[in-house]
């Protein structure tokens, strides 16, 4: 795309061609229009506004958010407008959790009528879509054992990111007296904590009886095997084996998931770092550079990952 030299009438013009776009519906075009202008000046209060008409119409829901919330942190003038814009996109996202919480907060405020009756409309139907998506996480956890295993993962993760804690009670019952794979157990574990199940959990994985309090767990991203062992595996592959960082990661962040939250205390880092470092040298044909490992700690490393296939 050629470089636009700004003249006196670009402005004037690209406004009148957005503004036209808009009237003939042709959002794809006035999206276009809004790139070219914003490349050359500042949006004022009523292009803002406009543009969030066009990003809802073309069902850019991602971006209508977060051009919404910008303007809503800026103050925009026209707050009641925005918010809309804002809640729509949340619901269009199926952030529906969000969405009820927000319009709860906002709706006794001093906003407009209209404003307020816009909003309450959109948060009965995230409460419909919740109440749906709860009842059918209710029939699959009825039957959790029988599950599939891919089910049971989607489950788990759409509780997770939908923020759906009301299944507290059901899911540890669940961990400690079924039988799960350890990727099962680690997202319940994931989702009590940030559910704040501040009750003890007694399991088994992995041959290793575990209790835990999901509120104090650090959560999978935070664990010392992710943070400290995973960074320094690769930080040494940068340098080795450049093209290997892809599968050494896929294969870390797979046993960081199966072992949460266990701590591998038999064997230092430094010495986990260099087992892993031989693992991939020897398994997988990788060139890697690593200390030399006492047969002992190989043991029990070589011990430990056997549990992980």
């Amino acid at each position: 795309m050629s470089e636009i030299i700004p003249f006196p009438k670009l402005k004037k013009q690209l406004v009148n061609n957005i503004n036209l776009a808009i009237r003939n519906e042709q959002f794809d075009e006035a999206y276009e229009l809004f790139e070219t202008y914003e490349q050359h000046f500042e949006m004022d209060d009523d292009l803002s506004i406009k543009k969030c008409e066009v990003l809802k119409s073309c069902g850019y829901y991602l971006e209508l958010r977060e051009e919404a919330s910008i303007l809503l942190n800026q103050g925009h003038p026209f707050y009641d407008k925005i918010v809309i814009y804002f809640v729509e996109s949340l619901y269009f996202l199926e952030q529906y959790q969000t969405v009820v919480e927000i319009i709860n907060q906002i709706k006794d405020e001093n906003i407009e009528h209209a404003t307020r009756m816009a909003l309450l409309p959109i948060q009965d139907m995230a409460k419909e879509k919740l109440n749906q998506r709860q009842l059918k996480a209710s029939e699959v956890l009825r039957a959790f054992q029988e599950t599939q295993f891919e089910e049971q993962i989607n489950l788990l993760i759409d509780l997770i990111d939908h923020h759906l804690g009301i299944f507290n009670l059901t899911l540890a019952q669940i961990i400690e007296n079924e039988v799960l794979h350890p990727n099962v157990q680690s997202l319940i574990l994931e989702y009590l904590r940030l559910s704040e199940w501040s009750a003890e959990v007694k399991f088994n994985k992995i041959d290793e009886n575990i209790t835990v309090i999901p509120t104090e767990l650090p959560g999978i991203e935070r664990t010392n095997f992710t943070q400290n062992i995973i960074p320094k595996v690769i930080d040494q592959l940068e340098i080795d084996s450049p093209s290997s960082i892809e599968l050494a990661k896929s294969l870390l962040n797979q046993h960081a998931i199966i072992l949460y939250p266990i701590t591998l205390n038999d064997i230092n880092d430094d010495v986990l770092v260099a087992c892993y470092l031989k693992l991939l040298s020897e398994r997988f044909n990788i060139d890697a550079n690593y200390e030399s490992v006492a047969q002992q700690d190989w043991d029990i490393f070589i011990e430990v990952i056997q549990k992980l296939q």
